[in-house]
């Protein structure tokens, strides 16, 4: 009989499954979250070291490389409370409103058994595929479906004691409730062994170089190398170390590094000042920095593909068309820009004119990147959508 309820009492103990857990000590109460770590592995090693600061991000105010712990201290600073736009309370923006970022963005990393039900953790955007950074949100009682396949789900809250919890903070409405600080406990083998610094998260660093300013004309930065592939070159600048405002960014695409070494920062207006200087580097970036010697495959409407091959030069090639097999084959790449996720393309043909590819590359195997595309085509001085399809990109 003792060893029968040893047993019981072993296993009441021990979770039903391998949970990672973080609690949300907050002014109402603690909100506990069992994170999806097997599922969202990349989204909740982005959470846990933003919560402990065990990675670098870039302050939102000034742009300068922190090492500073998010979450704790801040309030939800946008709660909706509504039985007909859902239940939700969001955070996590480093600067108290829905601006703040940490700098660099990570992949969705959707789930089919991870929907946007009652009471779940999810990632807040900036509107488009891909660009998850810091701010997430948790939900209350009301299912949000719309939100599901736009929104990374990355923790489910399942005590009733956590939920009773974010109900007060549904009702107690926009930072009305301040999180004191964020706790993690591992209760399985398989939590124990996550690894959340090899999930190919971006990193942020110091750049180094210096500065060359002619008064009255420019402001340059000579950087010490060049920069490395799948990186992001970013600045920040300010005329009284009080306001800073945000000059941009430079991204080189994956597969090989730039050869600029030089970065003109300002012009003749703002060519004295003090600047802070960042360099993002995304392990996972799939956006190219060239197109030669690769084929890239538009899906365009119904089954049609258009089918562009790239000589050595990355600039020219010829394309073939399922709809149209007697199309002139020449094109030409006009311009392309892109971020370590997205690219568009705008392609000059003899038989369609000016195309443009709005591309969302989603994921990669041994031999081509793959993702979305919206294509659309000049007409009139204005691009005119045609349709959405896929988009493949080989390898070189």
């Amino acid at each position: 009989m003792i060893m029968k309820q040893t047993l019981l009492l072993l296993a009441l103990a021990l979770p039903a499954h391998a949970e990672l857990l973080a609690t949300f000590h907050t002014s109402r109460g603690n909100v506990t979250v069992s994170l999806q770590f097997d599922k969202t592995p990349q989204t909740v090693a982005n959470f846990i070291t933003l919560a402990q600061s065990t990675r670098t991000r870039i302050d939102p105010a000034t742009g300068a490389v922190i090492r500073k712990p998010l979450y704790a201290g801040e309030k939800f600073f946008r709660v909706v409370n509504d039985p007909f736009s859902g239940q939700y309370a969001q955070t996590g923006s480093g600067t108290g409103n829905q601006t703040g970022a940490p700098g660099y963005a990570i992949r969705d990393e959707f789930d089919p058994a991870l929907r946007h039900d009652t009471y779940v953790l999810s990632m807040a955007n900036a509107g488009q595929p891909h660009t998850n950074g810091s701010q997430i949100f948790l939900t209350g009682g009301i299912p949000i479906p719309e939100f599901d396949d736009t929104y990374t789900v990355f923790g489910k809250i399942t005590a009733t004691a956590s939920q009773t919890v974010l109900d007060a903070i549904m009702s107690a409405g926009s930072n009305g409730t301040t999180i004191n600080s964020v706790s993690f406990q591992r209760t399985s083998p398989a939590a124990v062994a996550f690894n959340e610094h090899a999930q190919k998260l971006p990193v942020c660093s110091a750049f180094s170089g210096k500065l060359e300013v002619t008064p009255g004309v420019e402001c340059i930065y000579h950087t010490n190398a060049f920069l490395p592939a799948g990186s992001v070159f970013q600045g920040y600048r300010s005329l009284n170390l009080q306001t800073w405002g945000r000059l941009g960014q430079i991204y080189q695409g994956s597969g090989s590094g730039g050869d600029v070494d030089r970065f003109i920062l300002d012009g003749a207006e703002n060519a004295r000042a003090f600047y802070n200087i960042s360099l993002v580097t995304y392990p996972d970036a799939l956006a190219p920095a060239s197109f030669a010697g690769r084929t890239l495959d538009m899906g365009l409407f119904t089954s049609d593909v258009m089918r562009f091959v790239f000589n050595a030069t990355g600039q020219t090639g010829v394309f073939t068309f399922t709809a149209n097999p007697s199309a002139n084959p020449f094109f030409e790449l006009l311009s392309y820009t892109a971020t370590p996720y997205r690219a568009e393309l705008i392609i000059d043909t003899i038989t369609y004119g000016r195309l443009k590819f709005d591309c969302v590359f989603d994921s990669e195997n041994t031999t081509k990147v793959v993702g979305r595309n919206i294509s659309s085509q000049l007409q009139g001085g204005n691009y005119v959508g045609l349709s959405n399809g896929g988009v493949e990109l080989s390898k070189p």
